[in-house]
């Protein structure tokens, strides 16, 4: 099984820039069922992000790939990102319909 280390920071900030607004919430869910779901806010300093976990049900290997985190915002835009452990550069999915 591949590791995968996923920085979401480029793609919060794709979806920012593509008019989403915060908060943004997400659920990350791997193929052997494991969950994360939270939500992210701009850090309070600096241009990063703060994020809080709500909700999680993790195996002891985590989030196997693929990996599909689905992106919400304030308004109930929508965007899928799928993680592959053939892919190393990720960027979110059209918005979902």
């Amino acid at each position: 099984m591949e590791s995968l280390i996923y920085d979401s920071n480029a793609s919060l900030r794709q979806l920012l820039d593509t008019g989403f607004q915060m908060p943004i919430h997400f659920a990350a869910v791997g193929t052997n069922g494991s969950v994360v779901a939270g939500t992210y806010r701009r850090a309070s300093r600096g241009k990063g992000f703060d994020c809080r976990i709500t909700a999680q049900n993790l195996s002891p290997e985590g989030l196997t790939a693929p990996v599909n985190i689905m992106y919400v915002d304030r308004r109930g835009e929508a965007a899928l990102v799928v993680l592959r452990p053939s892919q190393h550069e990720q960027a979110p999915s059209p918005p979902i319909v």
